[in-house]
């Protein structure tokens, strides 16, 4: 885990501003039958709720281009802008705005799926720790944060979790990039044009198990 900067405070206030005027739209809801770690937060997405589990379809979606949120326009602008902290030079992989209400958590875990072993994730936290009461903690180290934090950090290896013991929901965005050494390996072993033309993969619905390119029409 690396803290990039705390100074993007102004830029904090431009994301909270479009997750307010969107509330009118309903979340997602990261249910899972054999585990509960997700189940407590709330969703939205930038570029649609892409299907992580099934690589090949992440892989396509680098050629594909993204469906960018209408909605979240000035923070899709906001998320390019940090490729210049880290020389970000990859695509986008999944793009969320995370929501966790009063007294809820993402529990501790790694994602280690193939998709996440070839991204580099970063977290933006749109709202602050209210008075230390939201904890984020990377392995077993708690993350020094507050409202305009921006991190990196690598979900297939370091456990991650988010608990918010505070009276106010907690903000913050979750934003892969692509490891360009990585991705451009994984484009030499993967028919991607087999991939797009796939006519189950835009018709369906899913995500472990299945062809579909997102998980949810959200």
């Amino acid at each position: 885990m690396q803290i990039i900067t705390h100074a993007l405070v102004e830029y904090a206030d431009i994301v909270l501003t479009e997750i307010n005027n969107n509330r009118h739209i309903e979340h997602y809801i990261p249910y899972a039958k054999d585990h509960k770690i997700f189940e407590q937060a709330r969703m939205k997405f930038l570029n649609r709720n892409l299907n992580y589990f099934y690589f090949p379809n992440m892989v396509a979606q680098t050629v594909e281009g993204n469906e960018f949120n209408p909605a979240f326009k000035n923070t899709v602008d906001f998320c390019n802008l940090l490729r210049v902290f880290r020389n970000n030079t990859g695509p986008f992989g999944r793009m969320c705005v995370w929501e966790l209400e009063p007294g809820k958590s993402i529990l501790p875990h790694v994602d280690n799926f193939m998709y996440h072993r070839h991204i580099i994730r970063n977290i933006f936290c749109v709202t602050g720790n209210n008075g230390g009461n939201v904890h984020i903690k990377i392995n077993s180290d708690s993350v020094n944060f507050r409202k305009g934090t921006y991190f990196q950090f690598s979900p297939a290896t370091e456990y991650h979790s988010f608990i918010n013991e505070s009276d106010e929901s907690f903000y913050f965005l979750g934003v892969d990039f692509w490891v360009p050494e990585l991705l451009d390996k994984a484009l030499q072993l993967i028919d991607v044009e087999k991939i797009i033309n796939d006519p189950t993969r835009l018709s369906t619905f899913g995500a472990q198990n299945t062809t579909s390119k997102y998980m949810s029409q959200h």
